[in-house]
């Protein structure tokens, strides 16, 4: 971990302002809704298969990553899959994210995944850096 200040814990259903504000802050196009914020984390909070952790530096929420287990055909088994990292940008270079990710792949690793994989345009050398390789170009498209 970063620091000996630095915990990570599950996510609780009154994490949700914060992971409200997290969220806008990481949206690429426009920010989400804080209601439906609440909405998705209480849906995910305490379900089988998925992991939200929360980041605190002496108490105070500074990130926070959703890992998913995915049943896979192509994997012959489980994977995981990290939908979302975020760590507040005055946080960010302080092992706070590694420190994330460590914790997202020992959930990995409890499910008995295969393998973990993020898709992500804007942190390709951060992921580089903890041993992911690029494999897949990760294309969306929105559903109205």
């Amino acid at each position: 971990m970063a620091d000996a200040a630095l915990s990570i814990r599950a996510a609780t259903f009154r994490d949700a302002p914060v992971v409200a504000g997290f969220a806008a802050d990481l949206a690429l196009s426009s920010p989400p809704d804080a209601d439906g914020v609440a909405g998705a984390l209480a849906a995910l909070v305490g379900q089988f298969g998925v992991g939200v952790l929360i980041a605190e530096h002496e108490a105070e929420p500074v990130g926070y990553v959703v890992v998913h287990r995915l049943p896979a055909l192509f994997a012959g088994g489980v994977v995981a899959v990290v939908e979302e990292l975020y760590v507040v940008p005055e946080r960010r270079g302080q092992g706070i994210g590694a420190a994330l990710m460590e914790r997202a792949e020992g959930v990995a690793h409890d499910w008995s995944a295969a393998y973990i994989c993020v898709a992500t345009s804007r942190a390709v050398d951060f992921y580089k850096a903890l041993g992911y390789e690029p494999t897949a170009r990760f294309l969306k498209k929105g559903l109205d």
